[in-house]
């Protein structure tokens, strides 16, 4: 009975870890999500930009 108890807890264990590593892993890739889409404004306004300085 100790063996499954200690089992379980050592489960437990690694299943918290797992739900920390997924929960940075979720936050990781919103950053990455945000810091695209800024990326991508920034581009759009610049190539904008352009096109109004060369219709000039």
């Amino acid at each position: 009975m100790k063996v499954i108890e200690n089992q379980a807890m050592k489960d437990e264990e690694k299943m918290e870890i797992q739900e920390l590593q997924l929960k940075e892993a979720k936050h990781t890739a919103e950053e990455a999500d945000r810091r695209h889409e800024e990326v991508a404004r920034k581009l759009t306004i610049d190539d904008l930009e352009e096109k109004l300085a060369q219709a000039k």
